[in-house]
């Protein structure tokens, strides 16, 4: 069968799409695990020396995740809807970063300003807390390639929120794939607009500067990764191959990416990468045909629900709590009601953006297309 034809036919089935989101939910709490005993200085054991960050880790694993999903989603959509077009493509990218994003930065904002008015001299962002920054972040330009030539305008993530960088990338990524699939490659005409070309060199500054360097050494290929995954997960090539084996398979390839892991210390390796690729291919194929219980799901899609807000705004409050308290309060009590906190408050914050907020958004988008386009 056309391998084309296969990506386009490709459905995930309710245990992979499941596990996928478990994967996610359980990656952000390891982040605020890994930021957790980096701040705290705890658990020596899953540090380095002796390990690498956790919260890389968990990087690495959502840009593959999203490599895998949003190839998944933008075609299955194309295939399926015949007036899915690059604009409702941005409706859905937008709805979905941008609901949970700009009230997660308001709570940066916020906390960063209580941080300054209890102790000034103690925070350590004041370059990074101003209009400049907050709307630099806002039109995604953190660590923007072209500004490290421009050292007075250059703009990193705002105040404490450290992990806003790497949504910049994952933005920019975003806008190439969606631009480069439903734009350049489904164009009918047998010749490209020089202004489709010039927005798709615009748009391909970050993932390509990303493809080998800028921080997490070749994000962009990660990301690749995942959409491989979808490419080889859509032959249904381990349709042949015995259940039992690809478990010992997945056991072997987390074996030798923990040892890369441990002997290389370098979370964004690209052979532990390419391994844990593999392990995400061999999941999803081992859970397709497995039918989690109701309680379950609901546990796990409450679990996902709220990953994304706690990616964002955990590290401000892990800072804060470390900055203000770490002198007089113990550091494994102050660790473990920082995980909480963290988790208590997305879970407030983002039931309410990643949920209603980016549902209505997203309505809203897709009827102003609609209008437009009668």
């Amino acid at each position: 069968m056309d391998s084309n034809l296969d990506m386009k036919n490709y459905k995930l089935s309710s245990g992979s799409s499941v596990i996928l989101d478990l994967i996610r939910g359980v990656s952000a709490q390891v982040v605020v695990l890994g930021h957790g005993i980096s701040f705290f200085a705890i658990f020596p054991l899953l540090q380095q020396p002796y390990f690498p960050e956790l919260q890389s880790i968990s990087v690495l694993i959502f840009f593959l995740l999203s490599g895998f999903l949003i190839s998944y989603s933008t075609i299955r959509k194309k295939t399926k809807i015949k007036s899915y077009n690059i604009k409702y493509y941005m409706a859905d990218r937008f709805s979905r970063i941008f609901s949970a994003f700009v009230p997660s930065l308001l709570f940066v904002v916020l906390i960063d300003f209580l941080s300054q008015k209890i102790n000034p001299e103690s925070y350590s962002y004041s370059s990074a807390y101003n209009i400049k920054t907050l709307f630099g972040n806002l039109l995604m330009l953190q660590d923007f390639p072209l500004f490290f030539f421009l050292p007075e305008k250059f703009i990193t993530s705002f105040g404490s929120a450290r992990p806003f960088w790497t949504l910049a990338i994952e933005w920019w990524i975003y806008l190439f794939f969606g631009y480069l699939i439903l734009v350049i490659f489904n164009n009918n005409k047998s010749r490209i607009k020089l202004s489709n070309i010039i927005l798709l060199l615009i748009v391909s500054i970050v993932p390509m500067f990303n493809l080998i360097m800028g921080r997490g050494h070749g994000l962009t290929i990660y990301w690749i990764f995942g959409l491989l995954v979808y490419v080889v997960s859509s032959s249904n090539f381990l349709d042949e191959i015995k259940q039992n084996f690809k478990i010992f398979s997945l056991f072997i390839i987390v074996m030798f990416a923990l040892l890369r892991a441990y002997f290389q210390m370098d979370a964004y390796d690209p052979i532990f990468a390419f391994l844990l690729a593999i392990a995400l291919w061999l999941i999803i194929d081992i859970f397709k045909g497995i039918n989690f219980s109701e309680r379950m799901i609901n546990i796990i899609n409450f679990i996902s629900s709220y990953s994304f807000t706690l990616y964002l705004i955990h590290y401000s409050i892990l800072d804060f709590l470390h900055t203000h308290f770490s002198s007089f309060i113990n550091s494994y009590a102050l660790f473990v009601f920082g995980f909480f906190i963290s988790n208590i408050i997305s879970i407030a914050l983002g039931r309410f953006t990643e949920i209603n907020l980016t549902k209505k958004v997203k309505e809203y988008l897709y009827k102003t297309i609609q209008n437009d386009e009668t």
